[in-house]
């Protein structure tokens, strides 16, 4: 997932590079639209052939569910009449399942990049259109990124990015990676205590791969690493020195010996936060919602209607996926991203659809002259 992650890193910052040489503000909001948009055309060919699979589906459900009420007394016959069934309508079940099974690398990598320290650092402070700040989700306590203080609340938690970059006493320098950026913190107080400062430890045996020895601990002059908070997806830059354990680590190390080991720590200053409400990313989510709605039609309009709970579910489940969005903290950018997203599966439905119905009604081929020679 590292591969893909860095790729898509990779490819964000250069539309970014191409809109900042256009001139164009907003770059980072026109950068993950403009992903997006090369996502989807590289992986049409597969979200096409989905997309017919799905409709070849709701085609013959009808088919398929009288089979069933049939053969629900004989399971067996049921089986065999239903192979024989997608063989003579030339179809496979399945077919549809493949494109969908490739494509979940990219888009949790995708997915994994816009929600990352490591994005955040470069974009969250971007405005974008009505957006305030990409890195914002609906209602949060955030304050302003990178003014070296957080605002908290008593329950938040706190992740890293992938770089640890390290200067060493001797002034040379270095680039690690953080293996685990979910556990190489530890956080005191517990719970946090707004307005007093929160102490952050970095977990040696989470850096560099195969972990820090205290050894090599001590020859480190500063290394700075971008820390989170995953409540508000504030993000700030802290410097972190050696440290000899604490009180609380020489605890620890009862049960962990490793825990009275030197350390990599920092202080952040904070203050109590106060949860608002960001409109830009409201409308956000109430686009998304239309967007949704309208490819949920382009997908039933040539098929028959669903009954029963089959149909309630078809109507309840894009506000079940926008209800996830105003109880979790998910950053604008994601959901510019979900939106952009939705909006090109709608155009692609569209016109597979309409493409599919041409060349279904279009004129039949023009016949061949054939030369009968009389019988004689």
């Amino acid at each position: 997932m590292d591969i893909i992650f860095n790729a898509m890193l990779f490819l964000v910052n250069g539309f970014k590079h191409l809109f900042d040489l256009m001139n164009v503000s907003g770059g980072y909001g026109w950068a993950i639209i403009a992903l997006t948009t090369f996502i989807r055309l590289v992986t049409w060919p597969l979200n096409s052939a989905q997309t017919r699979s799905m409709a070849k589906m709701q085609e013959l459900q009808p088919k398929i569910k009288q089979l069933q009420e049939r053969y629900k007394e004989e399971p067996q016959k049921m089986q065999q009449e239903m192979m024989r069934f997608y063989a003579e309508h030339k179809f496979n079940p399945f077919s549809g399942c493949l494109p969908m099974l490739v494509q979940i690398p990219i888009f949790i990598g995708l997915y994994g990049m816009l929600v990352s320290p490591d994005f955040l650092a470069l974009a969250g402070n971007d405005r974008f259109l009505f957006i305030d700040n990409l890195a914002h989700p609906l209602m949060s306590h955030s304050g302003k990124a990178l003014d070296n203080k957080f605002n908290v609340l008593e329950k938040d938690r706190f992740v890293t990015g992938k770089k640890l970059n390290v200067t060493f006493n001797s002034g040379a320098k270095a680039e690690y990676p953080v293996t685990d950026p979910n556990q190489v913190l530890r956080v005191e107080p517990q719970p946090l205590i707004p307005g007093e400062p929160v102490s952050l430890r970095l977990n040696p045996k989470f850096l560099g791969g195969e972990g820090f020895p205290e050894s090599f601990i001590r020859k480190i002059k500063s290394a700075d690493l971008v820390v989170v908070n995953d409540s508000t997806k504030e993000l700030e830059r802290l410097a972190f020195t050696p440290t000899p354990p604490n009180a609380g680590d020489l605890k620890r190390a009862e049960t962990d010996p490793a825990a009275a080991a030197w350390t990599l720590a920092s202080q952040a200053p904070t203050v109590k936060g106060v949860s608002v409400v960001h409109w830009g990313v409201l409308i956000l989510i109430l686009l998304y919602t239309l967007a949704m709605v309208l490819y949920q039609r382009s997908m039933t309009k040539n098929s028959p209607p669903a009954e029963g709970a089959q149909a309630q579910m078809m109507k309840l489940m894009p506000f079940m996926f926008v209800g996830f969005l105003f109880f979790f903290p998910i950053p604008a950018g994601v959901i510019l991203y979900l939106v952009a997203t939705m909006l090109l599966m709608w155009v692609q439905n569209a016109w597979v659809h309409w493409s599919d119905a041409r060349k279904k009604n279009g004129k039949p081929p023009a016949s061949r002259v054939i030369d009968v020679k009389p019988e004689t």
